[in-house]
């Protein structure tokens, strides 16, 4: 067979293959994406309505999203380690680089914070409601494609088979 044969029949097949392969891929993400707002709202009931407590009870911005933040934290490693991403790695690896997208996380919540309620004045708990939207999708694609990567083969890996 010419080798520019052997191209179009590799490529047929590739082809073929692909509608099978995209939805195979948007499982693996949508299904984490579920999971992990599942995990999420939970987290953040019990973190933003922490925050509006404090805030209530006359805790400045800052420190009332420390203190959730950090509660946050806790509910968000336990339930996304193994459920959310299913992560089977060690610990003390996941934990560390766990830790490090939470620090993006929270240095992000406090640009925010600072910016809107600080230096603009405007209300801290809306300011906060929007910030933890946006921080979400940030910690999400971090601990999905680094914290608790998946070792699963990628679209162009299973495209290639």
């Amino acid at each position: 067979m010419s080798s520019d044969r052997q191209q179009k029949v590799s490529l047929a097949a590739t082809t073929a293959r692909l509608p099978e392969a995209l939805k195979t891929d948007r499982y693996r993400l949508a299904r984490p994406v579920m999971k992990f707002a599942i995990v999420g709202v939970i987290n953040n009931l019990i973190g933003y309505g922490t925050f509006v407590m404090l805030s209530l009870a006359g805790v400045p911005a800052l420190g009332a999203m420390t203190i959730s933040y950090a509660l946050g934290m806790a509910i968000s490693f336990s339930g996304n380690r193994k459920w959310t991403f299913g992560h089977r790695g060690k610990l003390s690896h996941a934990l560390a680089r766990f830790l490090a997208v939470n620090a993006v996380g929270y240095g992000l919540n406090f640009l925010i914070l600072t910016l809107f309620v600080v230096t603009w004045h405007l209300p801290q708990i809306p300011v906060q409601l929007a910030a933890v939207g946006l921080v979400a999708v940030v910690t999400f694609l971090l601990m999905r494609f680094w914290a608790f990567r998946d070792k699963t083969p990628s679209l162009e890996d299973t495209v290639a088979r």
